[in-house]
Protein backbone atom coordinates (compact mmCIF):
# COMPACT_ATOMS: atom_id res chain seq x y z
CA UNK A 1 0.00 0.00 0.00
CA UNK A 2 1.50 3.34 -1.05
CA UNK A 3 1.13 6.58 0.88
CA UNK A 4 1.87 10.04 -0.44
CA UNK A 5 3.97 12.30 1.76
CA UNK A 6 1.60 14.27 3.93
CA UNK A 7 2.06 16.85 6.66
CA UNK A 8 -1.56 17.12 7.80
CA UNK A 9 -4.92 15.42 7.46
CA UNK A 10 -8.29 17.05 7.95
CA UNK A 11 -11.18 15.15 9.54
CA UNK A 12 -14.61 16.76 9.52
CA UNK A 13 -18.05 16.04 10.89
CA UNK A 14 -21.31 17.91 11.33
CA UNK A 15 -23.08 15.39 13.55
CA UNK A 16 -20.83 14.70 16.50
CA UNK A 17 -17.63 16.78 16.51
CA UNK A 18 -17.16 16.39 20.26
CA UNK A 19 -16.94 12.61 19.97
CA UNK A 20 -14.20 13.03 17.38
CA UNK A 21 -12.30 15.54 19.53
CA UNK A 22 -12.61 13.28 22.58
CA UNK A 23 -11.19 10.32 20.68
CA UNK A 24 -8.10 12.26 19.66
CA UNK A 25 -7.62 13.74 23.12
CA UNK A 26 -7.95 10.33 24.80
CA UNK A 27 -5.53 8.57 22.48
CA UNK A 28 -2.52 7.32 24.44
CA UNK A 29 -0.40 6.08 21.56
CA UNK A 30 0.51 9.60 20.46
CA UNK A 31 -0.43 13.14 21.39
CA UNK A 32 -2.10 14.67 18.36
CA UNK A 33 -1.82 18.35 17.55
CA UNK A 34 -4.80 19.80 15.76
CA UNK A 35 -6.61 23.00 14.98
CA UNK A 36 -10.39 23.27 14.92
CA UNK A 37 -12.01 25.07 11.99
CA UNK A 38 -15.72 25.51 11.41
CA UNK A 39 -16.97 25.78 7.85
CA UNK A 40 -20.72 26.11 7.67
CA UNK A 41 -22.19 23.35 9.81
CA UNK A 42 -19.08 21.15 9.57
CA UNK A 43 -16.36 21.11 12.22
CA UNK A 44 -12.92 20.23 10.84
CA UNK A 45 -9.92 19.03 12.79
CA UNK A 46 -6.69 19.86 10.97
CA UNK A 47 -4.32 17.27 12.42
CA UNK A 48 -0.61 17.80 11.72
CA UNK A 49 2.20 15.28 11.67
CA UNK A 50 4.98 17.69 12.58
CA UNK A 51 5.41 16.66 16.22
CA UNK A 52 4.29 13.04 16.16
CA UNK A 53 7.66 11.65 15.06
CA UNK A 54 5.76 9.18 12.91
CA UNK A 55 6.22 8.31 9.29
CA UNK A 56 3.38 9.23 6.97
CA UNK A 57 2.23 5.62 6.86
CA UNK A 58 2.29 5.26 10.65
CA UNK A 59 0.54 8.60 11.05
CA UNK A 60 -2.30 7.58 8.72
CA UNK A 61 -2.66 4.21 10.39
CA UNK A 62 -3.08 5.92 13.76
CA UNK A 63 -5.68 8.28 12.32
CA UNK A 64 -7.47 5.42 10.56
CA UNK A 65 -7.75 3.48 13.81
CA UNK A 66 -9.19 6.47 15.66
CA UNK A 67 -11.65 7.22 12.86
CA UNK A 68 -12.68 3.54 12.87
CA UNK A 69 -13.29 3.70 16.63
CA UNK A 70 -15.49 6.78 16.14
CA UNK A 71 -17.50 5.03 13.43
CA UNK A 72 -17.98 1.84 15.47
CA UNK A 73 -18.52 3.34 18.91
CA UNK A 74 -20.11 6.74 18.28
CA UNK A 75 -21.74 6.54 14.87
CA UNK A 76 -24.45 3.88 15.33
CA UNK A 77 -26.61 6.22 17.39
CA UNK A 78 -26.40 8.82 14.61
CA UNK A 79 -27.43 6.25 11.99
CA UNK A 80 -30.19 4.91 14.24
CA UNK A 81 -31.59 8.38 14.88
CA UNK A 82 -31.69 9.13 11.14
CA UNK A 83 -33.36 5.81 10.27
CA UNK A 84 -36.04 6.32 12.92
CA UNK A 85 -36.60 9.89 11.76
CA UNK A 86 -36.89 8.88 8.09
CA UNK A 87 -38.71 5.54 8.33
CA UNK A 88 -40.41 5.39 11.72
CA UNK A 89 -41.53 9.01 12.07
CA UNK A 90 -45.08 7.92 12.98
CA UNK A 91 -44.05 6.77 16.46
CA UNK A 92 -44.30 9.32 19.26
CA UNK A 93 -41.17 10.61 20.99
CA UNK A 94 -41.34 8.16 23.87
CA UNK A 95 -41.73 5.24 21.46
CA UNK A 96 -38.82 6.47 19.33
CA UNK A 97 -36.67 6.68 22.44
CA UNK A 98 -37.63 3.11 23.37
CA UNK A 99 -36.75 1.83 19.89
CA UNK A 100 -33.47 3.75 19.88
CA UNK A 101 -32.47 2.25 23.23
CA UNK A 102 -33.39 -1.26 22.08
CA UNK A 103 -31.33 -0.89 18.90
CA UNK A 104 -28.30 0.36 20.84
CA UNK A 105 -28.70 -2.52 23.29
CA UNK A 106 -28.78 -5.00 20.38
CA UNK A 107 -25.57 -3.44 19.03
CA UNK A 108 -23.96 -3.58 22.46
CA UNK A 109 -24.75 -7.30 22.60
CA UNK A 110 -23.05 -7.75 19.23
CA UNK A 111 -26.13 -8.68 17.22
CA UNK A 112 -24.53 -7.80 13.88
CA UNK A 113 -24.44 -10.37 11.06
CA UNK A 114 -20.64 -10.41 11.09
CA UNK A 115 -18.28 -10.70 14.04
CA UNK A 116 -16.99 -7.50 15.70
CA UNK A 117 -13.38 -8.19 14.67
CA UNK A 118 -14.36 -8.71 11.04
CA UNK A 119 -16.57 -5.61 11.03
CA UNK A 120 -13.77 -3.48 12.48
CA UNK A 121 -11.27 -4.83 9.98
CA UNK A 122 -13.61 -4.06 7.06
CA UNK A 123 -14.19 -0.49 8.24
CA UNK A 124 -10.50 0.07 8.99
CA UNK A 125 -9.53 -1.14 5.52
CA UNK A 126 -12.01 1.25 3.91
CA UNK A 127 -10.66 4.17 5.95
CA UNK A 128 -7.08 3.26 5.08
CA UNK A 129 -7.88 3.03 1.38
CA UNK A 130 -9.57 6.43 1.50
CA UNK A 131 -6.66 8.11 3.33
CA UNK A 132 -4.26 6.60 0.81
CA UNK A 133 -5.58 9.04 -1.80
CA UNK A 134 -7.15 11.80 0.28
CA UNK A 135 -5.95 14.24 2.91
CA UNK A 136 -9.47 15.24 3.96
CA UNK A 137 -12.30 13.02 5.14
CA UNK A 138 -15.82 14.08 6.14
CA UNK A 139 -17.31 11.31 8.22
CA UNK A 140 -20.95 11.72 7.17
CA UNK A 141 -20.13 11.37 3.47
CA UNK A 142 -17.62 8.60 4.07
CA UNK A 143 -20.06 6.48 6.11
CA UNK A 144 -22.96 7.05 3.70
CA UNK A 145 -21.06 6.29 0.51
CA UNK A 146 -18.14 4.06 1.49
CA UNK A 147 -19.75 2.04 4.29
CA UNK A 148 -23.15 1.25 2.82
CA UNK A 149 -23.06 -2.34 4.06
CA UNK A 150 -22.42 -1.11 7.60
CA UNK A 151 -25.36 1.31 7.36
CA UNK A 152 -27.58 -1.54 6.11
CA UNK A 153 -26.51 -3.69 9.07
CA UNK A 154 -27.47 -0.93 11.51
CA UNK A 155 -30.77 -0.44 9.65
CA UNK A 156 -31.52 -4.16 10.03
CA UNK A 157 -30.90 -3.85 13.76
CA UNK A 158 -33.30 -0.89 13.95
CA UNK A 159 -35.94 -2.99 12.14
CA UNK A 160 -35.40 -5.78 14.68
CA UNK A 161 -35.74 -3.26 17.51
CA UNK A 162 -39.03 -2.02 16.04
CA UNK A 163 -40.34 -5.59 15.77
CA UNK A 164 -39.34 -6.24 19.38
CA UNK A 165 -40.97 -3.01 20.51
CA UNK A 166 -44.24 -3.85 18.72
CA UNK A 167 -44.31 -7.34 20.21
CA UNK A 168 -43.71 -5.88 23.64
CA UNK A 169 -46.43 -3.28 23.08
CA UNK A 170 -48.85 -5.96 21.91
CA UNK A 171 -48.01 -8.04 24.97
CA UNK A 172 -48.65 -5.13 27.35
CA UNK A 173 -51.98 -4.38 25.67
CA UNK A 174 -52.88 -8.04 26.09
CA UNK A 175 -51.90 -7.86 29.77
CA UNK A 176 -54.04 -4.74 30.30
CA UNK A 177 -57.02 -6.51 28.80
CA UNK A 178 -56.54 -9.56 31.03
CA UNK A 179 -56.15 -7.35 34.10
CA UNK A 180 -59.42 -5.66 33.20
CA UNK A 181 -61.19 -9.05 32.98
CA UNK A 182 -59.82 -10.02 36.39
CA UNK A 183 -60.79 -6.73 38.01
CA UNK A 184 -64.41 -6.75 36.84
CA UNK A 185 -65.06 -10.33 37.97
CA UNK A 186 -66.17 -11.50 41.36
CA UNK A 187 -63.62 -14.00 42.76
CA UNK A 188 -64.84 -17.58 42.33
CA UNK A 189 -62.32 -18.85 44.90
CA UNK A 190 -60.36 -17.18 47.64
CA UNK A 191 -56.94 -18.72 47.04
CA UNK A 192 -55.29 -20.70 44.25
CA UNK A 193 -51.94 -22.49 44.47
CA UNK A 194 -50.14 -23.23 41.21
CA UNK A 195 -47.88 -26.25 41.14
CA UNK A 196 -45.59 -25.94 38.10
CA UNK A 197 -44.30 -29.32 36.96
CA UNK A 198 -41.22 -30.38 35.04
CA UNK A 199 -43.10 -31.67 32.01
CA UNK A 200 -44.73 -28.31 31.26
CA UNK A 201 -47.96 -29.17 33.03
CA UNK A 202 -49.52 -27.56 36.04
CA UNK A 203 -51.92 -28.27 38.85
CA UNK A 204 -54.28 -25.87 40.54
CA UNK A 205 -54.83 -26.78 44.18
CA UNK A 206 -56.13 -25.17 47.34
CA UNK A 207 -53.97 -24.37 50.38
CA UNK A 208 -54.25 -27.99 51.56
CA UNK A 209 -53.06 -29.37 48.23
CA UNK A 210 -56.48 -30.61 47.10
CA UNK A 211 -57.32 -30.17 43.41
CA UNK A 212 -59.59 -27.21 42.86
CA UNK A 213 -62.99 -28.35 41.75
CA UNK A 214 -65.13 -25.58 40.40
CA UNK A 215 -67.99 -25.53 37.94
CA UNK A 216 -66.24 -22.71 36.06
CA UNK A 217 -63.32 -24.99 35.27
CA UNK A 218 -65.40 -27.58 33.44
CA UNK A 219 -63.70 -28.27 30.11
CA UNK A 220 -60.18 -27.29 31.25
CA UNK A 221 -57.64 -30.10 31.00
CA UNK A 222 -55.22 -29.19 33.75
CA UNK A 223 -52.66 -31.84 32.88
CA UNK A 224 -52.04 -30.54 29.33
CA UNK A 225 -51.32 -33.95 27.87
CA UNK A 226 -51.82 -32.68 24.33
CA UNK A 227 -48.81 -30.90 22.83
CA UNK A 228 -51.17 -28.86 20.65
CA UNK A 229 -52.45 -26.95 23.69
CA UNK A 230 -50.56 -23.82 24.70
CA UNK A 231 -49.43 -24.33 28.28
CA UNK A 232 -49.36 -20.69 29.31
CA UNK A 233 -52.64 -19.78 27.60
CA UNK A 234 -54.54 -22.56 29.34
CA UNK A 235 -53.11 -21.74 32.75
CA UNK A 236 -53.87 -18.01 32.40
CA UNK A 237 -57.37 -18.77 31.12
CA UNK A 238 -58.06 -20.99 34.11
CA UNK A 239 -56.81 -18.36 36.55
CA UNK A 240 -58.83 -15.57 34.93
CA UNK A 241 -61.91 -17.76 35.04
CA UNK A 242 -61.42 -18.30 38.78
CA UNK A 243 -60.29 -14.69 39.46
CA UNK A 244 -58.84 -15.68 42.87
CA UNK A 245 -58.09 -13.13 45.56
CA UNK A 246 -54.65 -14.69 46.06
CA UNK A 247 -52.46 -16.58 43.58
CA UNK A 248 -49.51 -18.51 45.02
CA UNK A 249 -46.88 -19.78 42.57
CA UNK A 250 -44.88 -22.68 43.97
CA UNK A 251 -41.42 -22.68 42.39
CA UNK A 252 -39.56 -25.13 44.67
CA UNK A 253 -36.34 -23.06 44.48
CA UNK A 254 -36.34 -22.95 40.67
CA UNK A 255 -37.19 -20.01 38.40
CA UNK A 256 -39.97 -21.96 36.73
CA UNK A 257 -41.19 -21.04 33.24
CA UNK A 258 -40.04 -17.42 33.29
CA UNK A 259 -42.52 -16.02 30.77
CA UNK A 260 -45.45 -17.78 32.44
CA UNK A 261 -44.51 -16.52 35.89
CA UNK A 262 -43.99 -13.02 34.48
CA UNK A 263 -47.43 -13.04 32.83
CA UNK A 264 -49.15 -14.20 36.03
CA UNK A 265 -47.42 -11.46 38.01
CA UNK A 266 -48.32 -8.83 35.43
CA UNK A 267 -51.98 -9.84 35.29
CA UNK A 268 -52.64 -10.46 38.98
CA UNK A 269 -50.22 -7.91 40.40
CA UNK A 270 -50.42 -7.64 44.20
CA UNK A 271 -52.55 -10.76 44.38
CA UNK A 272 -49.50 -12.81 43.42
CA UNK A 273 -47.22 -14.57 45.88
CA UNK A 274 -44.18 -16.77 45.28
CA UNK A 275 -43.16 -19.79 47.32
CA UNK A 276 -39.69 -21.28 46.95
CA UNK A 277 -40.07 -24.28 49.20
CA UNK A 278 -42.86 -25.95 51.13
CA UNK A 279 -44.77 -29.23 51.23
CA UNK A 280 -46.91 -28.13 48.27
CA UNK A 281 -43.80 -27.28 46.23
CA UNK A 282 -42.64 -30.87 46.49
CA UNK A 283 -45.99 -32.05 45.19
CA UNK A 284 -45.34 -30.16 41.98
CA UNK A 285 -42.10 -31.95 41.15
Amino acid sequence: MKFYLVEAITVGTSKNPQALINRFNENKAVKFHYKINNKGNITFLDIDNYQSNKSTQEFKKLLANIITDVIIEDWPQIIIKKIIRDHYYYFNEEEKKNIREKALEFIKKGEFPCKPQMRRMNILNEVMKFLERNDEIVLEGFVNFRLKDYVVEVADIVDAAVDDFLLEKEYMEFIRLLKYFVEIQEPKVNEVHILLEKNNTFKLVDRDGNPIENEYLDGFSLELMSSSINYEDLLISALITLAPRVVVIHLNNSPGPRETVKTIENVFGRRTRKCNGCSLCHKGT
